[in-house]
């Protein structure tokens, strides 16, 4: 059965419980977590694909010391799901019936122009194996095996 991590981003935490029933439709939510005042270690291996990005310090920086909600989702073909239902990592480009398009009028553009990150509502694991990679990283506050 195929998992993904997905979490809600400091930003868009107090809507998680209205975001998480639109993605319980997709497959079975195994567990989920509040995080409050993310470790910077932690979230710097969550990233550390992304390290050489010119966005990483700003990636970072949004998360380190704040709040999210962590879950794990498994099913069918549940990373595909979850990424059609989330939409494109530009909310502006993102149509309406996606998560992103719904909840956040920010964009990459205007993120980069400010030097920061986009306020883009969730994260989600991108392939079987960042899944993987992912859950490992959090699997202090999951209590889960791979």
């Amino acid at each position: 059965m195929e998992k993904t991590l997905v979490f809600i981003k400091p930003e868009h935490v107090d809507i998680a419980d209205i975001i998480f029933h639109e993605l319980d439709e997709l497959g079975s939510r195994v567990y989920t977590t509040k995080v409050e005042n993310v470790p910077e270690d932690i979230i710097r291996r969550h990233y550390e694909p992304l390290r050489d990005k010119y966005y990483y310090g700003w990636l970072v920086n949004s998360l380190i010391g704040k709040t999210i909600v962590l879950a794990v989702y498994e099913g069918e073909d549940i990373i595909g799901k979850v990424l059609r239902k989330v939409g494109d990592k530009d909310p502006i480009i993102s149509p309406h019936f996606t998560i992103r398009g719904r909840y956040s009028k920010d964009s990459l553009e205007l993120a980069k122009k400010e030097e920061r990150a986009p306020a883009n509502v969730i994260h989600r694991s991108d392939s079987i194996a960042e899944a993987v990679r992912e859950i490992n990283v959090w699997k202090a506050y999951l209590g889960l095996e791979i």
